[in-house]
């Protein structure tokens, strides 16, 4: 799960709209290598949450013994060794790291979350978790212009949710890229269990280097994974460049990701490697300011943290409501120390945000290249932010209500 801004880009005929989640970057970039080797020098001995994620490994692994047999039990074995030796040996993440990693989490997380793979967007606040899922999808698809595109890329396109939506909407052929086999694998599952086979197909690769040729795209989505494909600062641009690349000329992108402006403290940056397995430095990005060298020219950006908030409180929700079976497979303890990572997210998320504001706001502007405040101070003058409603914001209750509610049609 993530958070989001989102943004726009054009270059020579060639727009990119890019919807970003969480907090929009700034100066001060820390790559992951410098990162992870000082946290390795910090302490000689083992972390306090190894334990945890021993014991934590051992009970996902019984559970997918009894659930999915000696086969299922291979899969998850491959999946956390795969995770964890790259970040002990190499002192990071890697691609395939990553890729590891959800291989590990994709069922668990199908099981309590649902098939999207992104923080719902809770544009009015008082959206079901799954109205607020789609939401942010259609964000990114209205950015990236796919009403009128033929050819769609998904990069990180997880098991194909999102994929399957724009397709049915839209109408267009959507391929998406994904560097999980566990999830490339599901995805096709899920594709052919909605009848879309000829209109969606969902394939393993790298998006740092993209088996297409030039051009072959009329609009990319993008959403919410950046942050896991690009685990040194040097990906971000090679991301970008292959966008540029694969998009036709007249293309757009549809971008979203979380992106912070300062690097968190330690006790934070524990909080969201748990969660998100990234580190708080490998966030610090100015994803406009990257699609601006690589061609592009940004033609939306907007922070849109404060609407993605509410997914965490759902998730709590989702976990507290099936508290046996949470227990049941992971164990007490750890059930407590992930409730209290998920409490704990919202706080660091607020608490590294940019300014609140939409990209027309003047106040904004000075984060926009240069050439495009002027049409930054049009667009304010034809659509002023709307101011808060705090009537809007809801409670615990009434999240848990809509879980309730969603759980009886599971």
């Amino acid at each position: 799960m993530r958070s989001s801004g989102w943004l726009g880009a054009r270059w020579s005929g060639r727009s990119v709209s890019l919807d970003g989640t969480g907090v929009e970057g700034s100066a001060g970039h820390v790559t992951a290598r410098r990162f992870w080797a000082t946290r390795r020098t910090e302490s000689s001995g083992p972390r306090p949450d190894q334990k945890g994620e021993t014991e934590l490994a051992a009970r996902v692994l019984v559970t997918t013994w009894r659930e999915s047999g000696l086969a299922g039990c291979a899969r998850k074995l491959r999946a956390a060794v795969g995770m964890r030796l790259p970040v002990l040996v190499c002192g990071r993440r890697t691609a395939r790291s990553v890729g590891a990693y959800f291989d590990l989490i994709t069922d668990d997380a199908r099981l309590f979350y649902g098939d999207s793979f992104h923080l719902g967007y809770f544009r009015r606040g008082g959206e079901s978790l799954g109205e607020a899922l789609d939401a942010h999808t259609d964000l990114v698809a209205e950015l990236a212009r796919v009403k009128a595109a033929g050819q769609v890329l998904d990069v990180g396109c997880g098991i194909a949710a999102p994929a399957l939506r724009i397709a049915r909407l839209y109408g267009c052929r959507v391929t998406g890229v994904n560097i999980s086999r566990e999830q490339v694998r599901q995805g096709r599952e899920l594709i052919a269990a909605r009848g879309l086979s000829e209109r969606v197909f969902v394939q393993r690769g790298d998006a740092r280097a993209l088996e297409f040729p030039d051009g072959s795209f009329d609009a990319i989505v993008c959403l919410e994974a950046a942050g896991d494909i690009c685990v040194t600062e040097a990906d971000k641009g090679r991301l970008v460049g292959e966008f540029f690349r694969v998009l036709r000329p007249g293309g757009h992108v549809g971008f979203s990701d979380l992106a912070l402006r300062a690097r968190p403290s330690p006790a934070d940056d524990r909080t969201l490697r748990a969660v998100l397995y990234h580190s708080g430095a490998e966030l610090v990005t100015d994803w406009p300011a990257i699609f601006a060298r690589h061609g592009f020219r940004v033609v939306e950006c907007r922070d849109l943290i404060t609407e993605t908030l509410p997914t965490w409180d759902h998730a709590r929700a989702v976990y507290e409501q099936r508290d046996g079976e949470v227990t049941r497979r992971y164990g007490q303890g750890l059930v407590d120390r992930v409730a209290a990572r998920l409490e704990g997210i919202p706080r660091i998320l607020a608490a590294h945000r940019s300014p609140r504001g939409d990209s027309a706001d003047p106040r904004r502007a000075r984060h926009l290249p240069r050439a495009l405040r002027p049409q930054a101070e049009q667009r304010q003058r034809l659509n002023p932010p709307r101011a808060a409603n705090r009537s809007e914001r809801r409670s615990l209750r009434e999240v848990r209500q809509d879980v309730d509610n969603l759980l009886r049609h599971v």
